[in-house]
């Protein structure tokens, strides 16, 4: 649509931590009109779909704070400075969960939420194989492991059991590559 693009006039950054950083953006719409949006940028982060020779897929329930309560979602953590998301999808397996990546293979990459941020979800999917050298989780990860069968894992996706965007995008992902039953 030409023409109707916005023009960044300037911007102001408010907020940076090591996950993510917030700025302001001053904009000039089509119609002229000058507004204020806020935009958070992130280095994005990777998420696999880890799944054992059982069939089980290896899943983490946590805390998250701007939530206010538990979520039971895939293994996934930040991409960080440097670093290819294939690399952080199998670091966050095995911090998270103490299981290796066998065979990981790249599903797709998504922006998370194309109007307030920047962030891009690079979703992977492996063979889940146990390795007694882990969990190793970060100091503010306080993680349970679940292992649950992947049906069941999907109809927990489904009827909103599971509400994460890459965990739900991921499941139906990978149960669709597997066909009916």
């Amino acid at each position: 649509m030409a023409g109707k693009e916005w023009r960044t006039l300037g911007r102001d950054y408010l907020h940076r931590s090591p996950w993510f950083t917030f700025r302001l953006d001053r904009v000039k719409l089509p119609d002229g009109r000058v507004i204020e949006y806020g935009v958070m940028e992130s280095g994005g982060f990777a998420s696999v779909v880890p799944v054992t020779g059982e069939g089980e897929v290896v899943l983490v329930r946590q805390w998250r704070q701007p939530l206010g309560g538990f979520t039971l979602e895939l293994p996934s953590g930040a991409v960080d400075a440097g670093e290819e998301p294939r690399e952080a999808a199998e670091r966050e397996l095995f911090e998270e969960t103490g299981y290796r990546a066998e065979g990981l293979e790249h599903l797709v990459s998504v922006h998370t939420s194309t109007g307030r941020s920047t962030e891009v979800c690079h979703l992977f999917a492996c063979r889940a194989v146990r390795d007694g050298r882990g969990p190793h989780p970060e100091p503010t990860e306080f993680i349970e492991v679940v292992r649950v069968p992947l049906g069941e894992a999907l109809g927990l996706a489904l009827s909103g059991g599971i509400t994460d965007a890459a965990s739900v995008l991921g499941l139906l992902w990978v149960a669709g590559d597997r066909g009916p039953g």
